[in-house]
């Protein structure tokens, strides 16, 4: 089997995990009016407070921002995984065809319990925008997607060589062994479905559980299906 290219792979991850952290730090702090403990910032935690108040000013955390905030992780993961078997050069090197390839949700059959159901896009973007979200099942869905993908991240990291910081409270016995495509998939299965969930759980008031309203919830959404890169080539 080829190799993986886990330098365009890593790459993408990390700017994932970048959109993910933020849009956790704004939630959490929408929700407890605090930092978490993972928080970036660095400085007084007085001046993080007034930056965030300033910005639910201004630009206030809506549906609108989590479809954007979305929409920008969903291009880097999908990115990643449909490119992972093509040439590291030809990766940077792309052509606008198949950056839209790639940056689609996954075609491939392992993901098919998450593909979207028969559901026009039209029909979601007659309801979207209109909501209220609810910022406490969303932190808690980023910030588990952000978590798994934070191991993710750690795990391609030493397959090139770099023996970053472990995360915090990891199993000492993950990445004793290398990284192979099959454990790379279930970690990339497990952070579509947590971001799934939270998209459509946005507005929910409460989290219902059961098999099929999980399975339901897992599902990825069709208004994210034509990809961040064809948005922007068609705007």
């Amino acid at each position: 089997m080829k190799a993986l290219s886990w330098k365009p792979i890593l790459s993408n991850l990390t700017e994932a995990r970048g959109e993910l952290l933020s849009t956790y730090e704004r939630l959490y702090f929408l929700e407890f009016g605090e930092l978490p403990e993972d928080c970036r910032w660095i400085g007084e935690t007085s001046d993080y407070i007034a930056y965030m108040q300033k910005q639910e000013k201004v630009n206030p955390f809506d549906e609108t921002a989590l479809f954007f905030r979305l929409e920008h992780a969903y291009h880097h993961l999908n990115w990643a995984w449909n490119c992972r078997r093509t040439e590291e050069e030809k990766v940077w090197k792309s052509s606008d065809r198949a950056a839209a390839r790639w940056t689609r949700f996954p075609q491939t059959q392992e993901f098919v319990d998450l593909w979207p159901e028969d559901r026009s896009i039209k029909e979601h973007v007659d309801d979207l925008f209109r909501r209220k979200v609810n910022y406490s099942i969303l932190q808690v869905m980023i910030n588990m997607a952000k978590r798994k993908l934070e191991i993710l991240c750690y795990l391609v990291a030493k397959e090139l060589g770099d023996e970053r910081e472990r995360p915090k409270g990891l199993n000492p016995e993950i990445g004793l062994k290398p990284l192979t495509e099959k454990e790379f998939f279930r970690y990339m299965h497990r952070i579509y479905a947590q971001l799934n969930t939270a998209w459509n759980s946005r507005a929910d008031k409460t989290f219902v559980t059961g098999k099929s309203a999980i399975a339901r919830r897992e599902r990825f959404s069709s208004i994210f299906a034509t990809g961040s890169w064809n948005m922007w080539r068609q705007s």
